[in-house]
Formats: structure tokens, sequence, C-alpha cells
């Protein structure tokens, strides 16, 4: 069996365990699929990411959810891709949000911090996220401004209302 054949498989067992509450199962084959896919088939890597971050929303772990939303991000295969895994973001934040659990995203992104992989808009972006999961408001204005992802700035904006 192909290696993508493989990982088609393994997610449709990860989705099925996810859907019955099996977490630790579905978090299992999540990392299984990104394991196999990290160097080819880019959307099955994107959407294990994904994956990865419902199974932490369900455990209440924020701060892996987003670290997997930012994987993701950072190894979109396309622009359209980037931009849906963008929209997902936004959603994951606004559940941190209503959760009242921001502050759980200060000081992570270490990877993007670091910049590591070269992505200035996500590098930014954490910074305004962790920014204001610290509460240090002022902060975010001027890091938003540099974004040129208007999504991104919309996503920032959005988290500052109340």
């Amino acid at each position: 069996m192909k290696k993508e054949e493989l990982a088609i498989n393994i997610f449709k067992e990860a989705q099925k365990a996810l859907k019955n509450k099996k977490l630790d199962v579905a978090k299992e084959k999540f990392e299984n699929i990104i394991r196999l896919t990290e160097d080819s088939h880019l959307w099955l890597y994107f959407e294990a990411c994904f994956g990865l971050v419902e199974v932490y929303i369900e455990k209440e772990d924020y701060k892996s959810a987003m670290d997997s939303a930012f994987k993701a991000l950072l190894h979109a295969p396309n622009q359209g891709m980037y931009l849906l895994g963008v929209e997902r973001v936004r959603s994951v934040l606004a559940i941190i949000k209503k959760s009242g659990r921001l502050s759980d995203l200060t000081d992570s992104f270490h990877k993007i911090k670091e910049k590591e992989d070269k992505n200035e808009e996500l590098y930014y972006f954490s910074k305004a996220l962790n920014a204001l999961a610290r509460e240090n408001y002022k902060e975010v204005y001027p890091i938003a401004d540099k974004l040129k992802t208007n999504e991104l700035k919309n996503i920032l904006y959005s988290l500052l209302k109340s």
C-alpha cells in the first residue's frame, strides 16, 4: 500500500475515533499521519494537524491546539489551503476566547517566535497573540499593522473586542 493510501486510511480511522470521543486514539492516529506525510502529501499533513487541533480543543489543551494550527499553516501546500487554515484558526481562537482562556497562549508558539520557519506573517501574528494572552493590548496594534494578510489582522481586531 502506498504511503498516501495508508495515511488516508489512518485519517478515516482518526476521524472515527474523534467522532466517538476516543481522543487518545485519535491523537495517536493524527500524529502517525503527520509522521507519514511530513515530507510529501502536504494536504494530508495539513488536515492531520487540524485533526489534532480538534482533539486538543476537546481536551481543553488550547496551547497545544494552537501549536498544531500553526504547524498546519507553516506547511500549507498552497495559498488557498493557507487561507482555509487562517479561517480555522479564527474559529479556534473564538472558542478559546469564549472559554476565557486566552491567557493559556502566553509564551507559546516557540518555533514561530524563534523565526525558524521564516514566515514573517505568522511570526508577527504569534507575537500579537502572546501580547493578547498577557493582556498587553497596546502592544497588539503596532504588531497588527505589520501584517500584510488582512484575515490575520481581522482575527486580532476581533479578539481585542470584548
